[in-house]
Parts: C-alpha cells; sequence; structure tokens
C-alpha cells in the first residue's frame, strides 16, 4: 500500500497537462526516488494522466460528457492504477483535470476506492479573469456561437445568490453546475477537505514571471520538492491546448452559426473548425489581440474572485504562490471595442485554407465551333 497518495486536482486551463507531461518525463527517475506517477499505455501511445481511467469507476453520473460504453471500456484501467497504487510502497500521485467537476459523493467513492489513508489533495488553479475568456473561446470552439455576454449571463444565472454555503449546497444538487463545481476555488477546495489530511492549492503566476514557476509551486505543495529537479525537462505543448484570440473566436463563433444552417453532420463540422484552428489560425503571426472581458464585466468577475479566494483563505486550505494571483488582473479587462481589421484577417486566412481545398476546376472540353 503506498505510504501516502498525492491526488492532483488539475482544474483546466491552470497548466495540468504541462505539469502531467513533466511528470510523464520525469517518472522513471522520480521512481528511483519513491514516487511513483503511474504511466499506462494503449497501443503504442502513453496516456499521461488518470482521467480517463476515473471514468471507469464514476461513470456517466459523475461525468454527464462521456458516453456509458466509453466509461465501460475504462473499467480495467482504473481497477490497474488502483493495483498499482497499493502495490507501491512510497509516495503515489493519481492527476486528472476533470475530477475538478465531480460532486462529494463522487469525490468520496474515488478515494475510498484508491483507499491510501495518508492523501493529500493538491488543486492547481488559475484567476477567473483568465479561465472565463479561456472557457468561453472553448465553448466556442466546440462548436456554440454564443457572445461573450451572454455566456456571462449563463454563468452569472448559475452563480445564484446567497453565501458560500448556500451556493456550494446548489452546485452540489445541480448536475449542470460544472463550471462553479470546477472553478470557484474556495468551494473545490471545502468540497474536497473532509477526503484528506489537507489540502494545497497552488495558484498559476502571473505573465512575465519565472517560467518554470509553477512548477516549483507544484512540487512545494506535492512535497518532492527535495526528490524532484528544480530545473523541469522541455515539454512540448499540445496545440490542442493553444488558445485562440478575440478576432478569431468571433469569426469562429459566425462560421458555426452559418454551419447550423447546413445539413453537414456534427463529424464534418468538427472536422472544418479543428483544421481552421490548427492550420489556419494558430500558425499565424499577427493573429489579433487575446480575448479579454467585456468592460462592463470586470467588477463582477473581481467580486466573484475576490469572493472565492476569501472563501478559499478561511477554510483552512494552504496556498503555495500570492494570492493574487487568483484575483483579476486589470490587463485580463478590455475596452470593448473590436478591430475589423483584425476580424477581416482571421476571416480572409479562414477562407484562404477552406478555398485551396476546392478541387481545381476542369476546363470545358472543345466541342469546336458552333456552326452560324
Amino acid at each position: 500500500m503506498a505510504e501516502r497518495l498525492i491526488l492532483h486536482i488539475g482544474t483546466q486551463k491552470s497548466g495540468t497537462t504541462y505539469l502531467q507531461r513533466i511528470l510523464e518525463n520525469l517518472s522513471p527517475q522520480l521512481r528511483k526516488k519513491g514516487v511513483l506517477y503511474p504511466i499506462r499505455l494503449v497501443g503504442k501511445k502513453s496516456v499521461l494522466n488518470h482521467e480517463a481511467a476515473a471514468y471507469g469507476l464514476l461513470g456517466t453520473a459523475a461525468f454527464p460528457w462521456v458516453p456509458p460504453h466509453r466509461a465501460q471500456a475504462q473499467a480495467d484501467a482504473w481497477a490497474s492504477l488502483v493495483e498499482k497504487v497499493r502495490r507501491w510502497d512510497g509516495t503515489a500521485i493519481v492527476s486528472g483535470e476533470a475530477l475538478s467537476v465531480i460532486g462529494a459523493d463522487s469525490a468520496a467513492r474515488l478515494v475510498e476506492s484508491l483507499g491510501v489513508e495518508r492523501t493529500q489533495i493538491v488543486i492547481t488553479a488559475r484567476d477567473l479573469g483568465r479561465v472565463l475568456p479561456s472557457s468561453w473561446q472553448q465553448h466556442i470552439r466546440n462548436g456554440r456561437s454564443t457572445t461573450f455576454t451572454s455566456y456571462l449571463k449563463q454563468l452569472q444565472r448559475l452563480r445564484g445568490e446567497g453565501g458560500p454555503a448556500e451556493r456550494r449546497a446548489e452546485w452540489e444538487r445541480d448536475p449542470e453546475q460544472t463550471f462553479w463545481r470546477a472553478y470557484a476555488i474556495g468551494a473545490l477546495a471545502s468540497r474536497w477537505a473532509p477526503l484528506a489530511e489537507s489540502v494545497h492549492v497552488v495558484g498559476v503566476p502571473r505573465r512575465g514571471g519565472d517560467p518554470d514557476e509553477l512548477w516549483h509551486r507544484f512540487i512545494r505543495a506535492v512535497g518532492i520538492d527535495d526528490v524532484a529537479p528544480r530545473t523541469p525537462p522541455a515539454v512540448d505543448t499540445v496545440a490542442a491546448n493553444v488558445g485562440i484570440t478575440e478576432p478569431e473566436t468571433l469569426v469562429l463563433a459566425s462560421l458555426n452559426r452559418a454551419l447550423d444552417a447546413t445539413d453537414l453532420v456534427e463529424s464534418r463540422r468538427r472536422a472544418i473548425r479543428g483544421r481552421i484552428v490548427r492550420e489556419a489560425f494558430v500558425p499565424r503571426a499577427e493573429r489579433g489581440r487575446r480575448v479579454t472581458l467585456p468592460p462592463e464585466w470586470g467588477p463582477i468577475v473581481s467580486t466573484w474572485a475576490s469572493d472565492d479566494l476569501e472563501e478559499l483563505l478561511t477554510g483552512g486550505a494552504h496556498l503555495e504562490g500570492d494570492p493574487a494571483d487568483l484575483l483579476v488582473e486589470p490587463d485580463a479587462i478590455g475596452s470593448g471595442q473590436h478591430s475589423a481589421e483584425e476580424i477581416a484577417d482571421a476571416a480572409g486566412v479562414a477562407l484562404a485554407l477552406l478555398g485551396a481545398a476546392i478541387p481545381e476546376e476542369q476546363p470545358e472540353p472543345d466541342r469546336g465551333r458552333r456552326r452560324p
């Protein structure tokens, strides 16, 4: 049985894949020093996190977007992960993004299944000023066409009124509350606290600092800074994790509206969007400005972030990093004005990519001159 379990709950857009890739790279080295980060192979591809395996334990009830057949297919993967943790006699690290959205009952079931008495929760989190723009553009990449303002209004309604305890209870009851279960950091820490001997929250550092600071904070929170290298190995970023800019998001939203009026199947629409993002948008040198909060929403989102941070700091969790990193910084709030030129440029490269896929027209056969 593992002496200690580190359960890493990496909220989306908080450097989770970056940390998991480093752990994957260092796995052989860490094993020699008593730290297990389990890696499994599916065919020739290594699976570097444990989210999909958790589908096999908790199923569609905990992860509504996962169809039953996919969850059932992961049952053996979860059983294998549990066996590896139980056979290890040092520290074991289990990591997954989607663990942030599961409710209290599912969280308790997961910890109980792993069965390690000394369990420590480590949460990586990003401020709402960066999370919300990133979440909206991902919403658009998934095929929606909702405006950013409408998207924020939906989240405002879902956030609800009342104090922290009342909001947490509502988020727990409603299966559609995946966003606030994951990103209201104080509530997230409170949900997992009864299941562990400690909860550590690692805030993603602001831009412009030491590029390795997130790794430094993470290994301190996990308690492996004495065995893990301070300078992490270089890892590739996944193209799908590269965000799109504001002009690109607006163009993609318009494209989604146009595709909705066609009879193309969803798989075809998804292929079109994916190719535009990967081959037209991401490689561009001049991509326009990043997505920022509309100016009228800046004070509202700032209040949400402040309330969540206060709940976190008064709830007994250990915060690794500067508390200000979890607040909304001024440059996360935009002017509300869109550049028509930048939008046109993004539309142009998308059209050029799609146009290049059109077969070249063949000249009409010469049928000779018509007689008068």
